[in-house]
């Protein structure tokens, strides 16, 4: 980590979050850690474990704190973290999703000094009315807090109609990526070759957490009805999560296991990624997809279902395509029509990679919050 100016130089800023292992949230909390630590005495604080990226933040020189949560409403949480504020001299809390943000305003009862800005990364799906959850956000813990952002427009709506936030309070800030180092053809080809894929196999795949509300078995079975007609079609899924063990038997169910590589976690699946010839989101549910952005940025063509953030990235049959949620006809069409025309797969990844640089870019989305920062801590009171 580069040389950093003295700790009186800088306001103290602190980044709350559940946990930092690996998955789109947590990892924009790191970068943002980073991006600010010139600028910001930076300190995360973790109310679970820690994670591997909390291991990396602390062999960096960041602080990286842990306050063990217990289940259920813990309400030694707020005690706790209005200690930490305390202690490190904390102006500004970003919390990052509800939970965080649930306990980092109740912590301004005990020490009201930090400013407190609350962000959220995407929705649960299904999402539940729980009208006493709403009324508390709306009486207690909502007046407790400076800011909102929402990293979608899907997300401001949502944040309303379930958490009870005036959606007038909430600003949308799209998340950002750095764009990945593009492979030569030729390092492509030698990784594609090192993963088992031939020269001539059209390649469909996904990254991210294997989590239920990304919905792979509508991706597996996409899969299989395209294998089912094309035999050069070959399947690549990076990523870990809960649903591993299901997505590795449903590959078995329908025949398609010998055809579809599933890679696990993958410190390198910005580079894995570019070994597609078409990446798919098939989610129920998305706030703004890291893994969608950096696909975008290295002119994979995508294809993602109409739900959360989704359609405000990818513009259907301009940037991408667009399909209905847990529509396998739908998805399989998509398929077939990526791997039919190579022209349109082209012009679709062609617009979409003007789309991202001209609205979903890091520094942009820094430059963002880099303002916000500054006005909410230009207000004293």
């Amino acid at each position: 980590m580069p040389e950093l100016p003295s700790k009186s130089a800088r306001p103290a800023i602190a980044y709350v979050v559940n946990t930092l292992n690996t998955g789109g949230t947590e990892r924009l909390v790191v970068e943002m850690s980073r991006a600010f630590a010139r600028e910001f005495d930076v300190m995360v604080v973790c109310l679970d474990e820690p994670g591997a990226w909390g291991r990396q933040l602390r062999a960096e020189g960041f602080e990286v704190h842990c306050v063990w949560r217990q289940p259920g409403v813990d309400m030694n949480m707020p005690r706790r973290l209005a200690a930490l504020f305390r202690a490190a001299g904390t102006r500004l809390v970003h919390a990052h999703q509800c939970t965080p943000w649930f306990y980092s305003a109740l912590s301004r009862m005990r020490h009201k000094a930090p400013r407190l800005l609350m962000q959220e990364h995407g929705r649960f799906y299904p999402e539940v009315t729980n009208r006493k959850r709403a009324f508390l956000n709306r009486t207690l813990i909502s007046p407790l807090t400076h800011d909102f952002v929402a990293v979608s427009e899907d997300v401001r709506q949502r944040l309303e109609r379930y958490e009870g936030i005036d959606a007038k309070r909430i600003r949308v800030i799209y998340n950002g990526v750095t764009p990945p180092a593009l492979l030569t053809g030729e390092q492509r080809a030698e990784l594609r070759a090192r993963l088992g894929i031939s020269p001539g196999d059209f390649v469909i795949g996904t990254v991210g957490r294997f989590d239920p509300i990304k919905n792979l078995p509508m991706l597996v079975r996409s899969l299989a009805r395209v294998m089912g007609q094309h035999a050069d079609v070959r399947g690549l899924l990076v990523g870990d999560g809960p649903e591993f063990a299901r997505v590795s038997g449903s590959l078995r169910s329908e025949q398609i296991d010998q055809r579809v590589i599933l890679t696990g976690f993958r410190d390198d699946a910005r580079q894995l990624a570019q070994c597609m010839d078409l990446f798919v989101l098939p989610s129920f549910s998305e706030g703004t997809s890291m893994a969608l952005l950096e696909a975008m940025a290295a002119g994979v063509p995508v294809a993602v279902t109409a739900v959360g953030g989704n359609p405000e990235i990818v513009s259907a049959n301009q940037t991408g395509w667009v399909v209905p949620s847990d529509d396998v006809a739908a998805l399989t069409s998509a398929m077939l029509q990526a791997r039919g025309d190579a022209a349109v797969r082209q012009k679709y990844a062609d617009a979409a990679r003007r789309r991202l640089e001209e609205r979903f870019l890091f520094p942009r989305m820094i430059d963002h919050y880099r303002n916000l920062y500054r006005e909410m801590l230009a207000v004293t009171a």
